[in-house]
């Protein structure tokens, strides 16, 4: 059977593990203090917590390459659906990589996402 995806479960995590791990190791605790009372959307406080807005911005992107990955093509099937899913949470469980599976759940849980049921039908248990 031809893989889902170009790249192996196993590969994905770990990249998206040393990603995080890069991003997490460069933020400043001063960040995560700014980021509390100036990180929403107010204009002219872009540059305060650079660390903490990277990390937030990494998230966002893991989260809408699910999206794409598991809606960019109509002709894939429920069942093929269901193993994209599968492929992007399996290995990450498995290296405890949390920030990266809190941005895959964040997709998941899009309506774009929990509006396919056939999809959800055919999915294992790991979801």
């Amino acid at each position: 059977m031809a893989p889902v995806l170009p790249f192996p479960p196993r590969l994905l995590a770990e990249q998206l593990t040393q990603m995080d791990v890069e991003l997490f190791r460069k933020v400043v605790t001063f960040d995560c203090v700014q980021a509390i009372s100036t990180l929403r959307s107010e204009k002219g406080k872009e540059h305060l917590a650079p660390t903490i807005r990277a990390v937030i911005t990494q998230m966002h992107r893991v989260s809408n390459c699910v999206m794409a990955t598991c809606l960019g093509d109509q002709s894939t099937t429920a069942s093929n659906r269901a193993r994209i899913l599968e492929h992007w949470v399996e290995e990450c469980q498995v290296l405890l990589n949390f920030a990266a599976l809190h941005a895959i759940l964040s997709a998941l849980w899009s309506n774009s996402i929990q509006h396919l049921k056939q999809t959800w039908e055919e999915a294992s248990s790991v979801l």
